[in-house]
């Protein structure tokens, strides 16, 4: 039976694209749903001086514009958006909650554009060792993507080009609903959530955080949660934070404390009990840090967006 209902879910989805690019004046021009295009800009930093990519994902709509959506913004969005056609799939069988999505990437189309400049943009403290990047790599990665000046502990610049120029970029021109936003990050990502979350918790309302590198200098994140929940009795904010259960099983991976970590503030915000939280994680049994990665996010968007409707039952 679920299977049965995918395959119609498929034809109904290639009905409602043929009904979005049909020539105008024809009878399946009045679909009541578009599929908007995904859309890519380049936008410039002042915060950072850095040019990021970034690409904006819409979910399938009435065709009358009437309808506002929440805002999903996912780093590491290199070369386009991860997921969006899955994601859209979901939101129309209403298994999660319609969202834009906007990836927030790097001018590049392989999955290594941005790995140098990653570790600048989302990581709260400078490295005390030096960043490096694999010698296999050498050529692969564009010239404009190698940082210039730092290149670790660059996120409190990162935060102000979210707040003060992504942010109102995409509400002037996509139908967001305004204050109603939500963050994505895995590894590295993650830990950028959590410096968010415990710095300027407003910036979002809802946080996926994935397998989070709170290894970063001495688990320097940690004691961020401990000044907040020193000096706050709420923080208002729908979060779920998941790790792959084989993250700290290997010897060479013991050291990072993935897991590990993510028990211990799991347990700290717990026994805050701060109003407001909703907190909700999960440890994914088999998986390693790289094979968890999409499971951190279909698990995340449906805990903190919730299901949806099945838009195809209004017609």
């Amino acid at each position: 039976m679920r299977s049965r209902r995918a395959w119609l879910g498929v034809m109904l989805v290639a009905v409602a694209v043929g009904s979005a690019l049909a020539s105008p004046g024809s009878a399946a021009q009045e679909s009541l749903f578009v599929i908007p295009e995904i859309e890519m800009h380049r936008l410039r930093s002042e915060h950072v001086d850095q040019e990021f990519e970034i690409h904006v994902g819409v979910p399938v709509t009435r065709r009358d514009g009437s309808e506002r959506f929440p805002v999903l913004y996912l780093t590491d969005s290199q070369g386009g958006l991860s997921f969006a056609d899955e994601t859209r799939l979901m939101q129309v069988f209403g298994d999660v909650a319609p969202f834009i999505m906007v990836g927030i990437g790097y001018p590049g189309s392989n999955f290594l554009s941005g790995m140098t400049v990653r570790w600048r943009e989302l990581t709260p403290l400078p490295d005390s060792g030096e960043v490096l990047v694999p010698d296999a790599w050498d050529g692969l990665i564009p010239d404009v993507l190698v940082s210039e000046g730092k290149d670790s502990g660059g996120a409190p610049e990162f935060l102000r080009f979210l707040r003060d120029e992504l942010v109102p970029f995409i509400d002037s021109r996509y139908p967001t609903i305004s204050g109603d936003r939500g963050y994505w990050g895995d590894s590295l990502g993650g830990l950028f959530g959590l410096y968010v979350l415990f710095n300027e918790p407003d910036t979002f309302g809802r946080y996926i955080i994935g397998s989070p590198s709170m290894w970063w200098e001495n688990e320097a994140i940690l004691g961020d949660a401990e000044r907040y929940i020193a000096r706050h009795d709420e923080l208002r904010a729908r979060v779920f934070m998941a790790v792959g259960g084989l993250e700290e099983a290997a010897d060479e991976a013991a050291a990072f404390r993935m897991v590990t970590n993510v028990g211990r503030l799991a347990r700290m915000l717990h026994e805050a009990d701060l109003q407001g939280l909703e907190l909700s994680t999960h440890v994914f049994a088999d998986e390693t840090h790289v094979t968890v990665y999409p499971l951190n996010y279909f698990r995340g968007i449906q805990m903190v967006y919730g299901r949806g409707r099945n838009i195809f039952e209004e017609q």
